[in-house]
């Protein structure tokens, strides 16, 4: 089968709350927050912006299967992630919940989308609740400019496979390797 690629497709602009909820995160006081087992999304640029593990502590939690927005940060503003668990989500961030079923593949190829548009943010331009509202992004259209909601699955299922191929390959030889040296204990 030919690898999927970028090239050659019809696209379009689509606005976020086309397709999302916006909620924006509630956790504002580090300082009092006690560790736990809970992961604290913030406005990182790495770790999928995952800060710290905490306790809950009555704030609202926001179920997995969806994609946090980055308002500003450490050089995040603009990164959007797919979270696949339930979390607590800072201040500095926007909860982008769905308004109707989408697969983990669809929500990892949105958050590529937006994130591609991240260079128009920062401390200085940040996305408050008036910009998430307007904030247009482009997606992959079918002939009836809708959105194609199969292309961007099986172009993400391919990512997926062609990143953990080298993975799981490395991890077999070494489960085999193992097996042969140790006899297995």
């Amino acid at each position: 089968m030919k690898p999927l690629t970028l090239d050659n497709l019809s696209w379009k602009d689509f606005y976020l709350t086309d397709f999302f909820q916006l909620e924006k995160g509630n956790q504002n006081n580090m300082a009092i927050l006690k560790d736990g087992n809970l992961p604290l999304v913030s406005a990182k640029k790495t770790d999928n912006g995952c800060k710290q593990f905490i306790a809950p502590n009555g704030k609202r939690l926001y179920d997995g299967n969806i994609l946090t927005l980055n308002n500003d940060g450490d050089g995040g503003a603009g990164i959007a992630y797919y979270q696949p668990f339930q979390m607590a989500l800072d201040s500095h961030c926007t909860a982008l919940i769905p308004k109707t079923e989408m697969s983990r593949f669809h929500m990892l190829f949105i958050a590529l989308c937006i994130t591609k548009q991240r260079d128009r943010f920062g401390h200085g331009y940040s996305l408050n609740n008036s910009r998430l509202r307007t904030f247009k992004f482009m997606l992959p259209v079918t002939a009836d400019n809708q959105p194609d909601w199969d292309f961007m699955e099986n172009y993400m299922r391919q990512q997926e496979k062609t990143i953990l191929k080298p993975a799981i390959e490395y991890l077999c030889n070494q489960l085999i390797y193992s097996e042969l040296t140790n006899g297995g204990g």
